[in-house]
């Protein structure tokens, strides 16, 4: 399995692209990229999907218009998806990225295994940034969105996020094991033990 993450827009969310002889994978398009469109494009012979881990503007600004050019459905976790739909909610009122509102075509549930091709992911709901953020886990691999960063946190004082709920979201990823390797939503990749060790945000709740 090839894992290429590309950070895209102003925020330099990251957009990563999964592929296997028998599957491609886009996590998070947060502007519209030909070089993302290209990728679903290159690999149509192949099982495609669009998978957002929240519903913030600069993870999901790309994502309707790649569906539109490629066919590929978009795949959110089920109390994210009014996100989409409201700008308030995906923050592009605030920010005036202009995102046109939409729905995904897909709705996932905690704890839901399903498949792309031949790569497995199961998802795990984790409140606490937006209302129904979720991480894709996915072999060795996290996808975390913005739960959780190289030595840092999510934010939840934007629409949706609690504090409490980020807590327990974090104790649920510490559970994991020390050597899955964490693919945040911006910046550097990590791993579930270096975070248990080093980030300073986790003493904060106790974990």
């Amino acid at each position: 399995m090839e894992i290429k993450c590309l950070p895209l827009g102003e925020m330099g969310a990251n957009c990563y692209l999964i592929s296997t002889d028998f599957s491609a994978v886009v996590i998070d398009p947060g502007v519209f990229s030909f070089e993302v469109k290209d990728f679903l494009e290159k690999n149509s012979d192949k099982e495609r999907m669009i998978l957002l881990t929240h519903g913030h503007f600069d993870h999901i600004g790309g994502a309707k218009r790649l569906r539109e050019e490629t066919g590929v459905k978009i795949a959110v976790g089920k109390n994210d998806n009014d996100a989409l739909l409201n700008p308030a909610l995906n923050l592009s009122a605030y920010f005036g990225s202009g995102i046109e509102p939409f729905g995904a075509d897909i709705l996932l549930s905690n704890l839901e295994k399903f498949s792309v091709g031949d790569i497995e992911f199961s998802v795990m709901e984790t409140k606490g940034h937006t209302k129904g953020g979720v991480c894709y886990l996915c072999g060795d691999n996290l996808f975390s969105g913005d739960i959780l960063f190289f030595q840092s946190i999510g934010r939840t004082d934007f629409p949706g996020g609690s504090y409490t709920e980020m807590a327990d979201s974090l104790k649920r990823l510490m559970e994991l094991s020390d050597n899955i390797t964490v693919f945040s939503g911006h910046g550097q990749k990590t791993t579930i033990g270096y975070e248990q060790k080093y980030n300073p945000y986790l003493r904060k709740f106790n974990i």
